[in-house]
């Protein structure tokens, strides 16, 4: 498995290679700022929806029923 260092390596050739060593700054950039503007959607998304209520469950010990081996 590659570590974090070798896969950004990796990527950075890998868009030399499809973009060219001129345009790769400006599309780094522009993947950057689309992460950003995505990252910030999916939060304002999560800020949208309400979250249920909790539940707490309240035990009482004469639920509780020991089981028998072999059931």
């Amino acid at each position: 498995m590659l570590g974090r260092a070798e896969s950004l390596v990796l990527i950075v050739v890998l868009g030399a290679i499809v973009f060219g060593w001129r345009r790769l700054p400006g599309a780094m950039r522009d993947l950057g700022k689309a992460r950003r503007i995505l990252k910030a959607e999916a939060q304002a998304l999560r800020d949208d929806v309400p979250l249920p209520p909790k539940r707490t469950i309240q035990a009482d010990p004469a639920d509780v029923v020991e089981r028998r081996p072999g059931v």
